[in-house]
């Protein structure tokens, strides 16, 4: 299912760790209009202005997902509202900052382990925090 012309339900709901771990990530209704909401105002736009792929790297997460990877109790990855991702050829911390200047978001973090960086962001249906942490250790 297209969520937008260059996101699908797919990529939004996989998990390597649902696959291995035999976890039924399926999306209710609801959390599928969150995730079109999620790409509709920050994903597509944010594909479009850098005109190359957007890696998403976690999407919606089942609350057995969540526990599974570690996620936060109140994530909004349970709801829709949030992805992890990356660009590869383009500057994370470049990304990151046009999001901040240029879309709508609830919560925005640059984040980074002893691995990798990536970037998480958020929408909200109704009143995004424009919250902004830019150095966020995951």
């Amino acid at each position: 299912m297209q969520l937008t012309k260059n996101f699908t339900l797919n990529e939004m709901t996989y998990s390597s760790t649902a696959e291995a771990n035999n976890i039924d990530n399926r999306p209710s209704v609801a959390v599928v209009e969150n995730l079109k909401r999620l790409c509709v105002n920050v994903l597509q736009p944010l594909r479009e202005y850098y005109n190359c792929p957007v890696i998403i790297s976690s999407g919606y997460r089942c609350i057995e997902l969540n526990k599974k990877v570690g996620g936060a109790r109140n994530s909004q990855h349970l709801l829709g509202e949030a992805a992890d991702f990356i660009i590869p050829s383009k500057n994370l911390k470049d990304v990151f900052e046009w999001i901040r200047l240029n879309l709508e978001y609830d919560q925005l973090l640059y984040e980074y382990n002893s691995r990798c960086r990536w970037i998480h962001v958020s929408f909200h249906s109704g009143l995004n925090r424009r919250q902004c942490i830019d150095n966020y250790k995951a």
